[in-house]
């Protein structure tokens, strides 16, 4: 097992008497400032793996959200967030090879035309692959959220 940074200790306790503090951001200015060294020593520790190409990670909100979309509609949940993403990556590397073909960098244009490629592939790859628990109930959540999101998008305009 590695040891972290500074021989083992991961943070240091600071005791300030509330005489110190003269304004609220006095105190609340030496409160981050006393989490800054824990921020470094946990960055030190963490760094290496997000250095590794082979990790894979999403900020722990959005972990959470997916995994109560999972609990609710199955893995159909994983299909639709992968054919949306992919999309997205898709039209940026469409987009971005108009942008270089239009300024006459050929080279990088071929290369972004031969990722939109691999991505599209990979699309219809994920297109093709049915969900264990079926796509209905995902279906029918996404037709509410979106009937519900265009009436208020509706109500704001005064339609």
């Amino acid at each position: 097992m590695t040891r972290p940074p500074g021989g083992g200790k991961l943070c240091t306790t600071i005791f300030h008497s509330l005489d110190d503090f003269s304004t609220v951001n006095d105190f609340l200015r030496q409160a981050a400032a006393a989490k800054d060294g824990k921020r470094q020593a946990i960055g030190a520790t963490i760094a290496p793996h997000l250095q590794d190409q082979g990790t894979v990670g999403i900020p722990p909100q959005l972990a959470k959200t997916l995994q109560e979309m999972l609990e609710e509609h199955g893995d159909e949940t994983y299909r639709q967030l992968a054919l949306f993403s992919l999309g997205k990556w898709f039209e940026l590397h469409i987009g971005m090879f108009e942008e270089l073909a239009a300024t006459e960098e050929v080279s990088m244009a071929c290369s972004c035309l031969m990722d939109a490629t691999r991505i599209a592939d990979a699309l219809h790859l994920l297109s093709e692959i049915n969900s264990i628990g079926g796509d209905k109930g995902w279906k029918t959540m996404l037709e509410e959220t979106l009937s519900q999101h265009i009436l208020e998008e509706l109500e704001e305009e005064n339609w």
